[in-house]
């Protein structure tokens, strides 16, 4: 098993992590909510992105110190996949 504990702190990986590109967030806040309620996903749907308990603020901070101490990997960078596959599709015509 790895030692996370052990692995430098880098908080520059996870100056990415947002809840609205970083999907883990929302998952873990709504899993959260609907443990401490027992309510259901439309029940935390309901609540909306700036309801204050709807833990996202809670669970953004909790992915970005895992991403940070290495035990999540930072999220994707779309825009930058997006431009990746518009470059090797330009490729592929010629």
């Amino acid at each position: 098993m790895k030692q996370y504990e052990t692995i430098p702190l880098d908080a520059r990986r996870a100056e990415n992590v947002h809840y609205a590109t970083d999907n883990r967030i929302r998952a873990l806040a709504q899993a959260m909510w609907r443990m401490k309620t027992g309510k259901t996903r439309d029940d935390w749907l309901a609540l909306g992105k700036d309801h204050p308990d709807n833990l996202i603020p809670e669970a953004r901070d909790w992915v970005r110190a895992a991403v940070a101490a290495s035990i999540l990997e930072p999220p994707r960078d779309t825009e930058m996949d997006a431009t990746y596959r518009a470059m090797v599709a330009a490729r592929g015509t010629r």
